[in-house]
């Protein structure tokens, strides 16, 4: 009975034109971002005139890269916050400013206003030169430490700024030890290189940066699907034939939830599938031995669990109220996890959309790797429970005969 239902649900989904708009909106967007572009992978030679930048966990580094960011924000009194996953400035009161002047000057050992003299003065220079780079005096421009100050005290004194300025600020410690990215020499470049080549087999590498665009989609597109097939009964004026019919609740619902999951991730690997063709390609032309099935296991996952929790969410809430509010949650959520991401690249904790927008750093990809893999198995658990919820809402609507949101409305006359 399972395999009759899923397949009548699958064909359910196929009339449905919401589920071609899906397909259309997600195939433009992967295309826009990586179809028409190559796959530009050389290997670094000695004396090229840069290498790229990298993540560094050199201690002394970080805090120079975020005690400059400090200065700059103090100066301005500007400092930019994601509190709930959306942009936020906050300005400091003339009390607070003064106290995150002496975090600064605790720091580094040196007075607020003579930081401000000195950091004025510096760029004023390239100012003054109509031929100054401002780029590069960004890139040049440091805030030393003070001889023995510990890491461990500037990470208090970063909880100190945080206090400040509240949640979500470039001063929270998973972020700045995230973010801070110096340039890197001929042998880093060189041992990325290796890394995407040996570890990665290239496409892995790849297949990681179709993920990173494909889950900003895939945060918000499949609830309309969902949301579409849960009050597709509904429309129709069909429940109280579903309510009769012989196979169980959870029948029907875990039928249903798994022909819209199947027929949702059909066309993520149809394009991962179109995508890695190129760089099977490039990986042959490098003498590279390409993983021909990273198209399914780094999709499958990167985003089945993100796919997962937000099909399941839809048919939760919508199976409860009847109502499309699931559209308005799933949007907001999507939408916040992806502007609250402090880097494009790692600092999963536990947002849904997973960020790496780039191709390699596979060497930091390990060292992250379990955050990343406990991020999904949450996804993948809460997509579970969501389910379950459902069964049982759809079990007790049907032995009631009407729905929890007619209830809940009766109860308030």
């Amino acid at each position: 009975m399972f395999g009759a239902l899923f397949v009548k649900e699958c064909r359910q989904v196929l009339r449905s034109l919401v589920y071609y708009l899906y397909v259309a909106v997600f195939a433009l967007f992967i295309y826009s971002q990586m179809g028409s572009e190559g796959l530009d992978v050389k290997e670094p030679v000695p004396g090229q005139s840069g290498y790229g930048q990298i993540v560094t966990h050199d201690e002394t580094l970080i805090m120079e890269g975020v005690l400059e960011k400090l200065a700059w924000d103090v100066y301005y009194n500007s400092f930019t916050t994601y509190p709930i996953g959306f942009y936020k400035e906050v300005q400091l009161t003339a009390g607070e400013r003064e106290q995150a002047g002496e975090i600064l000057e605790r720091c580094t050992g040196k007075g607020y206003e003579e930081l401000m003299e000195e950091m004025i003065g510096y760029f004023s220079q390239y100012e003054q030169d109509p031929m100054g780079d401002a780029g590069e005096a960004y890139e040049s421009y440091k805030v030393t430490v003070k001889e023995g100050f510990t890491y461990e005290e500037f990470g208090a004194a970063m909880e100190e700024v945080c206090r400040l300025v509240g949640k979500g600020s470039s001063y929270e410690k998973n972020t700045y030890e995230n973010s801070i990215r110096v340039p890197m020499t001929y042998e880093q470049a060189k041992e990325e290189y290796d890394a995407l080549c040996e570890k990665d087999r290239l496409t892995r590498g790849y297949m990681r940066l179709f993920c990173d665009y494909a889950g900003i989609v895939l945060a918000v597109l499949p609830v309309f699907v969902g949301v579409s097939g849960a009050l597709r009964d509904k429309r129709a004026k069909a429940q109280q034939v579903l309510f009769a019919k012989p196979a169980s609740g959870g029948l029907i619902v875990i039928s249903r939830y798994l022909a819209n999951l199947v027929m949702l991730f059909l066309p993520v690997i149809a394009a991962a599938f179109w995508l890695q063709l190129s760089c099977l390609d490039r990986a042959q032309s490098l003498g590279i031995q390409a993983d021909r099935w990273a198209f399914l296991t780094v999709p499958g996952m990167w985003l089945l669990p993100e796919v997962m929790v937000v099909l399941a969410l839809a048919f939760l809430i919508t199976e409860f109220t009847d109502t499309i509010l699931s559209v308005f949650v799933q949007v907001a959520w999507g939408i916040g996890s992806l502007f609250g991401a402090s880097v494009l690249v790692g600092d999963f904790r536990l947002r849904l959309v997973a960020r790496w927008n780039t191709l390699g750093e596979t060497t930091l990809y390990i060292s992250q790797e379990q955050e990343f893999l406990r991020n999904r198995g949450y996804y993948f658990l809460l997509a579970i429970v969501c389910l379950i919820l459902t069964v049982v809402v759809y079990e007790r609507k049907r032995r009631k005969g009407e729905t929890f949101y007619g209830k809940i409305r009766n109860a308030g006359r």
